[in-house]
């Protein structure tokens, strides 16, 4: 039974909204995503921290600047907790929470925001459910309730039309699984299909590229990343996805650099990213963007550029390393002026390198970044939450002459030089051809964002006489750059090994394994479930 709208939905309904309605007709829609970020303050409570953070989503949801967007995208982990989680109606049943006060604030307010500004909104929060649910055996927790990560999305009337709960946990202590991964999207009055899924989901065949197989060309992906040298920084991987994909992507991030947490923008598929960000301190900006949609290839683009921090400043961004270390390697001659012709095999995966550089002959520090040429196909973890095959042939930088120090950056305070600049790169490489591999576009510079696409081409073309089905992927950087970190094709095989499934009780966050002792006390405030 519906109960009588609090006094909070009353005045935002009183409220008269400022609205730009994008149609089926347009070429474009109009899309925010928000990077955000919000401190615990010591001694907060769980439920004053919730109240604050949302206040700061209504607050984002009812600006001047959302005036313009259909859709507004926020990011993963930084709404609730679990001692303030929600329930969650089925997006079967169309209801608009806003008026119903057995759901929480987080999903009541929410709902109200976006019937008033007419706006789609899409949250990740903390769900709650009754156990058991429909086909699930497994035993309930004592308390009777499941728990989940949660993307909600509301249409312009505050309704609930899609929900998905992530499926491949990064840590994440006492949430819960779905027994199989959902595959959802929705459908949005200006004519665009939203799939959606969840920060470490990414890295996954399921949900997200079984949607795009399914033909889904625009997602949601709210995201804490925690960002990794030399292929997985956030920015990065973002732009790599969509461009493979060729679809449009937009990415909320959580602003926690300490913990090596930022990464939002709004990417056109092969027209790579119309705005993008890292950061170096913790932010909270909704950023803006007119999209073309895919049914509109030659819609205009207009790309918004975003400052980059100098790679002093992007020192404070914590970075985690690859396992690097066994991949086979070849060293960059430091040669001036140098065209090299160059094969890397790990094993039977070869990768041919063409390059133009230069080394700069007036060196006037001992510190700057050596290269080298690396090929690999095995397998790796990912700290430990999931395992996975990565196949890759790759340029990347080391900060020193030892292996060690390979995809480590200097530090703020360490003087360097500049000391290549690679006038043309072209990578090659033969990969395979199926629904589990997927192959893509890799680079950053060394203020770690991604290159744009017009200085770089791709192409991947049939391999001939092959027993089974592969490509030749050829990637190649057509613009000088004296500040590249990494420039690769890059790409995940999920053959050998199973998806990350159900959360072991008990089992602690993925953060307390790799950030620095400094950054403890941060990390509790952000997964203090």
């Amino acid at each position: 039974m519906n109960k009588p709208p609090s006094l909070f939905c009353i005045l935002l309904l009183l409220v008269a909204p400022s609205i730009q309605i994008s149609t089926p007709d347009d070429p474009h829609y109009w899309a925010g995503v928000v990077e955000f970020s919000s401190d615990r303050v010591a001694g907060e409570t769980d439920a004053t921290s919730t109240t604050n953070r949302l206040a700061q989503y209504l607050s984002i949801i009812n600006s001047p600047e959302a005036d313009v967007t259909d859709v507004l995208a926020f990011p993963e982990g930084t709404l609730n907790r679990v001692a303030t989680a929600s329930f969650v109606p089925h997006p079967k049943d169309a209801i608009a929470p806003c008026n119903i006060l057995e759901y929480e604030p987080v999903v009541r307010d929410i709902s109200c925001a976006a019937r008033n500004r007419k706006k789609y909104v899409v949250i990740n929060l903390t769900e709650k459910a009754k156990c058991p649910e429909e086909n699930d055996a497994r035993p309930c927790s004592a308390d009777g309730l499941y728990h989940f990560n949660t993307n909600v999305a509301f249409n312009r009337e505050g309704v609930v039309v899609s929900r998905y709960r992530k499926f491949n946990l990064f840590g994440e202590a006492g949430i819960n699984t779905t027994v199989y991964p959902e595959i959802v999207s929705f459908e949005t009055d200006f004519g665009v299909r939203f799939g959606h899924f969840i920060c470490f989901d990414l890295m996954f065949n399921e949900p997200a590229l079984e949607l795009v197989r399914m033909g889904v060309t625009d997602f949601i992906f709210p995201t804490m990343w925690f960002s990794e040298l030399p292929f997985l920084t956030a920015s990065q991987i973002q732009q790599g996805w969509a461009f493979s994909n060729n679809v449009n992507l937009l990415a909320a991030g959580a602003s926690f650099p300490g913990v090596g947490s930022t990464g939002t923008g709004i990417y056109s598929g092969r027209r790579g990213a119309i705005t993008t960000v890292m950061n170096h301190e913790p932010q909270t900006k909704l950023y803006v963007a007119q999209v073309p949609k895919m049914t509109s290839p030659n819609a205009a683009i207009n790309k918004i550029p975003q400052p980059k921090g100098t790679p002093a400043q992007m020192a404070k961004l914590y970075l985690k390393r690859d396992q690097i270390d066994k991949y086979a390697t070849k060293d960059l001659p430091m040669t001036s002026n140098a065209q090299l012709e160059e094969s890397v095999c790990y094993e039977s995966h070869c990768c041919n390198f063409t390059l133009n550089y230069s080394v700069n002959p007036n060196l006037q520090n001992t510190k700057y970044y050596r290269y080298k040429l690396a090929a690999y196909d095995a397998g790796r973890t990912f700290d430990g939450f999931a395992d996975g095959q990565i196949t890759t042939c790759a340029i990347f930088a080391c900060s020193s002459a030892n292996y060690s120090d390979c995809s480590r950056r200097f530090e703020a305070t360490e003087a360097y030089d500049e000391a290549v600049t690679f006038n043309a790169i072209t990578i090659q490489a033969k990969f395979a051809n199926n629904d589990e591999t997927f192959v893509l576009p890799n680079n950053v510079d060394t203020s770690i964002v991604p290159i744009d696409v017009s200085e770089t081409e791709y192409s991947v073309v049939p391999s001939v006489g092959d027993p089974t089905p592969h490509n030749i992927v050829t990637y190649k950087l057509t613009s000088a750059h004296s500040d590249l970190f990494t420039f690769a094709i890059w790409a995940r095989k999920f053959e050998r090994y199973a998806t990350a499934a159900a959360n072991p009780a008990g089992l602690f966050s993925a953060l307390v394994l790799f950030v620095s002792a400094a950054a403890m006390g941060l990390t509790k405030n952000l997964w203090q479930f």
